[in-house]
């Protein structure tokens, strides 16, 4: 890839990041967080199924088939970054709310930890053109993701007014910069991702149906709480996911492969919602 591009893929995706989380702190408040800290088993439940069994499944899947190193190393970045950008469009968003913002909100101060910890843990997964320094994604997540959601949050707590006139429109412009950020990636690598094999078309719909259930497994005795963890556990941050590739080895045709995962888990997880909410939703 062209160095200008590169660069130019690099801003992008920080800048979609930075972006994503201003609008969710601008969105957070304090008393949606303890809604959810105040359940520890639905936290603990929500935690382990973002951070724990979704790597570990991407970990089995790289084991388990012989997919392109670039598969394979997207499939496990996605996997290892928590947060998604699609629960706050999904049919059932209005009544899973304080859920499902106060879960975006704790697995993406945690990322800044446990992210850097699974790199570190999975280094031996990745080919040797891909490793990876724990520090360095340190640093980056605390500028591109940390920073902005406590400034998010600092505007939301000190200039309310401010951040009820802001939040709307921060929201439409991280939306769109997403978009722009999957569309720019889809065009800009079109040949490989049309010559991604179908084996790693069907494992990828594999391990985005397997989060879905586990999602929905642990997400407890409420039909929205089950169907925001499912919808969360098998979106992921692509946002972050690109982000990390694109900074730390921009070499690697990987966002492709990223940007795939992106269009298959939106495809079934909207399955997944049409054929649950008629059942569920009065």
């Amino acid at each position: 890839m062209d160095d200008s591009i590169t660069l130019l893929c690099i801003n992008l995706a920080k800048l979609t990041l930075f972006s994503l989380m201003l609008s969710l702190g601008m969105t957070l408040r304090l008393e949606q967080v303890l809604l959810l800290w105040q359940r520890p088993g639905l936290l603990n439940r929500s935690i382990l199924a973002i951070v724990v069994v979704v790597p570990v499944l991407a970990v089995l899947t790289v084991l388990c088939f012989r997919l392109p190193s670039e598969i394979e190393v997207g499939l496990i970045l996605i996997a290892i970054a928590p947060g998604t950008s699609l629960t706050f469009h999904l049919p059932h968003y209005n009544r899973s709310q304080p859920y499902a913002i106060a879960l975006q909100a704790t697995v993406s101060l945690l990322a800044v930890i446990t992210v850097p910890l699974t790199i570190t843990m999975l280094q031996a997964f990745f080919p040797p053109e891909a490793q990876i320094s724990p520090l360095n994604v340190v640093r980056q997540l605390t500028v591109a993701q940390l920073l902005p959601l406590l400034i998010g949050v600092a505007v939301r707590h000190c200039w309310s007014d401010l951040a009820n006139n802001l939040e709307a429109l921060i929201t439409q412009v991280a939306n769109v910069l997403f978009c722009i950020l999957i569309i720019w990636v889809l065009a800009q690598q079109l040949d490989a991702v049309l010559h991604i094999d179908i084996v790693s078309l069907i494992v990828i719909g594999l391990l985005v149906l397997i989060s879905l259930w586990v999602g929905h497994l642990l997400g407890g005795r409420e039909s929205f709480t089950r169907m925001t963890l499912a919808t969360t556990t098998a979106t992921h941050s692509a946002a972050l996911a690109l982000f990390i590739a694109a900074l730390n080895f921009p070499h690697l045709s990987i966002s492709p492969a990223i940007a795939v995962y992106v269009l298959v888990s939106v495809a079934i997880t909207i399955a997944y919602l049409t054929w649950h909410l008629p059942t569920r939703v009065s």
